[in-house]
């Protein structure tokens, strides 16, 4: 297979930065979109072009997709201060991407999705303003399938080297306990490289068709044993706290509207609160297994242990 010249959108941050890593670690062409203010440290030493290009900007766009055979957009807003701004970035957004990549030729796009966008087990729909963005980007860039492949993965909880949503479960356990919601539903997150590799196949392999596939690791697991996983990847002892579902969502919103007046991204917020103690978050990866021949390589206790070696490396982590 010839390689490939590639679009990350998203590349500065947290997945984006390791799906550019995969792509070129694949042997393809990497160029990525960023903003004048953009943070490109996880970026440093990668034999990556980039094109500067703010939402606004039609002919930074254009300039970006020049020769582009594959987008791979993984931009997008996770919190925002007002409802409108997730649709704004998720759904506009995305839309307007996709219609930018049909007039410069693309021949595939590869949309990183949510499993939000799908609804927690046993709902029928989103439950958060966040999912419904998701969902609609969704359905806005197929209005353009007739026109390009467009293939739509919905990973569930995302998490690996470089995320700081997830540091602050560390730096508890490293304090000696670990809060979690009491009775809540089964965790089914998946590794970071895992989902970048997956991007890979998705915008490479014959087209399977746009999905959405889910995207996550196999097993099921309990915070009991997301705690023996920190424990030992600390090696420390690390003692559960359980808090009942009303008090830990209160904890959530406490914590959002404390972040809000100081201008700092929460540590938790309520979306993520309920989340976690009310929904559960799992799925059947067979079809995505089937169509990319791809399934998720590293597991939690795993995945851990690298997460938080990288953060003891970078400083992050006495």
């Amino acid at each position: 297979m010839s390689p490939r010249k590639t679009l990350v959108t998203g590349a500065t941050g947290f997945l984006g930065s390791h799906v550019a890593a995969a792509w070129l670690e694949a042997g393809h062409d990497v160029r990525y979109t960023r903003r004048a203010t953009s943070d490109t440290r996880w970026l440093e030493g990668l034999d990556v072009e980039s094109v500067e290009w703010d939402v606004r900007d039609t002919e930074g766009l254009k300039r970006a997709l020049r020769d582009i055979d594959t987008v791979v957009h993984v931009a997008g807003v996770t919190r925002a201060p007002k409802i409108p701004d997730y649709f704004q970035v998720n759904a506009t957004g995305s839309a307007r991407i996709a219609e930018a990549a049909v007039k410069a030729g693309v021949s595939r796009f590869v949309l990183v999705s949510s499993l939000a966008a799908r609804g927690p087990d046993g709902g029928d729909g989103p439950v958060s303003a966040y999912g419904e963005s998701k969902r609609r980007g969704e359905e806005l860039v197929r209005l353009f399938e007739e026109k390009m492949e467009i293939v739509v993965l919905r990973p569930g909880g995302i998490y690996g080297p470089r995320d700081s949503d997830l540091f602050p479960l560390f730096e508890m356990a490293g304090k000696g306990w670990l809060v979690a919601p009491a009775g809540s539903p089964p965790l089914q997150p998946v590794y970071v490289s895992d989902v970048a590799r997956l991007t890979v196949a998705a915008g490479t392999g014959e087209y399977a068709g746009l999905g959405p596939y889910p995207v996550a690791e196999e097993g099921e697991y309990r915070w009991r044993e997301v705690r023996e996983g920190l424990a030992s990847a600390l090696n420390r002892r690390v003692r559960m706290v359980w808090l009942p579902k009303t008090v830990f969502i209160s904890a959530g919103v406490i914590a959002e509207t404390a972040a809000r007046l100081t201008r700092q991204d929460p540590r938790l917020d309520r979306r993520n609160a309920v989340d976690l103690s009310r929904h559960g978050w799992t799925c059947d990866t067979t079809a995505t297994r089937d169509a990319f021949a791809w399934q998720a390589e590293v597991r939690l206790p795993e995945g851990l242990a690298l997460t938080a070696e990288w953060y003891r490396r970078v400083g992050w982590l006495e």
